[in-house]
């Protein structure tokens, strides 16, 4: 598992990312609204599948559901994904549901390379890299070099990071 800061950097990348992607589908709406909502909604994705198992409505506060079960289930975030992304052609609502499951993936993304692992689709996969907590720095370059990629096709018709360089020199 990534540590709650890792999630949270993380979160900026998947919120970039939905609000990107979210401009490109041509979810403006005034004042850009539905891609702020999608940016948001990346964010609070980002945390959503440890926080979803926390009884909210108890005193306690305790976990309803084991960690890493249901709430990290691999297949659920990416049809969340797939079917936000189709639904955006007929709803501007969709591009904050799409926010939401951007940041969920990145959430299991996160924490697959942990001996832990992520239940992508019946068991638990691992990559077995490192232990908890360590390495995050790491998570937190490789979500936002994937936010600069998407960036970069979606904005600047892909222009890879030498040929932008060059353009400024």
């Amino acid at each position: 598992m990534a540590s709650s800061k890792a999630h949270h950097a993380t979160g900026w990348a998947a919120g970039v990312i939905a609000a990107a992607l979210a401009v490109r589908h041509g979810m403006h709406g005034p004042f850009y609204l539905w891609t702020w909502l999608a940016f948001a909604a990346g964010l609070a994705g980002a945390t959503a599948p440890d926080w979803l198992e926390v009884a909210w409505w108890s005193r306690k506060k305790r976990l309803w559901i084991t960690h890493r079960t249901a709430t990290h289930w691999g297949i659920g975030w990416l049809a969340a994904l797939f079917f936000s992304w189709q639904a955006m052609t007929h709803h501007p609502v969709a591009a904050v549901a799409f926010g939401f499951a951007c940041g969920g993936v990145m959430h299991l993304l996160a924490d697959w390379p942990n001996p832990l692992g992520v239940p992508w689709i019946i068991g638990r996969h691992s990559l077995n890299l490192w232990n908890s907590g360590h390495c995050d720095l790491i998570v937190v370059a490789a979500s936002w070099a994937g936010a600069w990629f998407v960036l970069s096709h979606v904005w600047m018709h892909g222009a890879t990071p030498l040929v932008f360089l060059r353009q400024l020199l």
